[in-house]
C-alpha cells in the first residue's frame, strides 16, 4: 500500500520505520488507503467509528490475526527424505488453528508531535511479551529528523510479513529474506536509532544489542526514496540496507537492495540480499543469497490479489551442501470493512530432501481485525 500510494512508512505508522500502530492520518483516511468496502449494511451507515485517539495525549490500537492452516507434507521414505520438486501434495499432515497475533498498542504523547512514548504489547502467540517500547523525539532535528531509544524492530529492507504468515510458529519455515537477515516481526532489540526523512527520502541508523556473549553492538542502516508521479509508472520506491551482527564466534554481514513500483492497480516489488557469515571455530565462511518478489493487483478496486516468490541458497552450509529453498504463494486480501480483513493464501515450499518440514504446501485462512 505504501508503494501504491507513494507514501513513506511514517505516513501511516507511529513507528517512523513502519509496523504496528497506525497514525491518526491513516485511521482518518483508511478508505482511500485500503480501498475497503463495507459489506455489512448495518455497519455501512455508522459514522462515529474509532480513530485511535482517546485524548490528544493518548491513543490506542490493536491487531488480532486468527489463522487456520492446512499443512500438506509427504511421508518421508526409509532414508527420511521426501520429494523436493512438488507443486501439489495430497497428504494432509496437520491442521493448525492459531492465534497468530494479538497486539495492543499504546501511545502517550506528553508533547504531541514532538515527544512520544510508544508500547507494542503482544498477548499471543507464546504468552505476553513486549515487542516494542521506546521513546521518540521528533520535530526538533533538521531534515525531519528523529531519535528513538528503547526496544524496536530493525529497519532493514522491505517490511513484509510473509515469513510470519507461512510459519505459524514453526522456525523451519522462517528460511527466507526476513528471517535470515534477522528483520522479521519476531526480531526486536533494545538500542538507539537516529533517522532523517527530508522530502522523498528516509534514512535510519540503529545501534542495538546483538545478543549472545559479544560486547559489540549490532549496526543496522537503511535508506530509501519514494518518488511520485513518475512518467509511465505512477510511483517508485528504491533503497538499500546494511546490517553487521557481531559474534565472539564470527561476525555476519548483510547487504540488500530493494525496489518497487506501480502502474495503476498493478504493484510490484523485489529485494535481493547477500549474507556473509564467519564461523571461527570451523575456520570457514558461509555466503547466503536470498531474494524476494511479489506482484499485487487491486481487483475490482478493493480486493488485493497477491503472488509472491522467495529463494534462498548457501554456497555450502556447514552441515550439508544441499541448501537451496524456495517458496511461492498466491492469495487474496479483501478489506470487507473498515476494521476487518480476511485473507486466503496457498503456499508451496521446497527445500533439502532430508528436511521434510521444508517441503510443505499450506492452505492458510486468516481473519484480521484491527483498529
Amino acid at each position: 500500500m505504501a508503494i501504491r500510494e507513494g507514501r513513506k512508512c511514517s505516513t501511516c505508522h507511529v513507528n517512523m520505520t513502519g509496523g504496528g500502530m497506525r497514525t491518526l492520518l491513516a485511521n482518518t483516511h483508511l478508505e482511500e488507503i485500503t480501498h475497503y468496502r463495507e459489506l455489512f449494511p448495518e455497519l455501512e451507515g455508522v459514522e462515529d467509528t474509532w480513530n485511535g485517539q482517546v485524548t490528544s495525549f493518548f491513543s490506542l490500537g490493536a491487531d488480532i490475526r486468527v489463522n487456520d492452516t492446512l499443512v500438506f507434507q509427504d511421508q518421508p521414505d526409509a532414508q527420511g527424505q521426501v520429494s523436493n520438486d512438488e507443486v501439489f501434495r495430497g497428504r494432509v499432515d496437520e491442521n493448525i488453528l492459531d492465534l497468530r497475533q494479538a497486539d495492543v498498542y499504546f501511545l502517550f504523547a506528553p508533547v504531541p508531535d514532538y515527544l512520544e512514548i510508544y508500547l507494542d504489547q503482544s498477548f499471543a502467540p507464546g504468552g505476553t511479551s513486549t515487542r516494542e517500547i521506546f521513546g521518540l523525539l521528533k520535530g526538533v532535528l533538521p531534515a525531519n529528523g528523529y531519535v528513538k531509544a528503547g526496544k524496536f524492530f530493525l529497519d532493514y529492507g522491505l517490511r513484509n510479513e510473509n515469513d510470519d504468515l507461512a510459519s505459524i510458529g514453526i522456525s523451519s519455515q522462517n528460511q527466507f529474506v526476513r528471517a535470515r537477515t534477522g528483520s522479521d516481526f519476531d526480531a526486536y532489540h533494545p538500542g538507539v536509532e537516529i533517522g532523517f526523512q527530508p522530502g522523498a527520502f528516509a534514512t535510519s541508523l540503529s545501534i542495538t544489542d546483538a545478543a549472545g556473549a559479544t560486547s559489540d553492538p549490532r549496526i543496522t542502516a537503511n535508506a530509501y526514496g519514494v518518488f511520485r508521479d513518475i512518467p509511465v509508472v505512477d510511483n517508485i520506491l528504491a533503497g538499500g540496507s546494511f546490517m553487521w551482527v557481531p559474534s565472539d564466534n564470527g561476525d555476519t554481514y548483510n547487504w540488500g537492495v530493494y525496489a518497487g513500483s506501480n502502474f495503476g492497480p498493478l504493484e510490484y516489488q523485489a529485494e535481493v540480499d547477500f549474507i556473509q557469515s564467519r564461523n571461527d571455530t570451523l575456520g570457514r565462511s558461509k555466503g547466503t543469497f536470498v531474494a524476494y518478489g511479489e506482484l499485487n493487483y487491486l481487483l475490482l478496486g478493493w480486493i488485493n490479489t497477491k503472488f509472491f516468490g522467495e529463494y534462498a541458497d548457501n554456497d555450502g552450509r556447514w552441515e550439508t551442501s544441499d541448501t537451496a529453498q524456495n517458496r511461492f504463494g498466491i492469495g487474496i486480501e479483501p478489506f470487507i470493512g473498515k476494521f476487518l480483513q480476511p485473507r486466503i493464501f496457498y503456499t508451496v515450499a521446497n527445500g533439502p530432501k532430508d528436511r521434510p518440514e521444508t517441503n510443505q504446501n499450506r492452505l492458510i485462512f486468516e481473519l484480521h481485525l484491527f483498529f
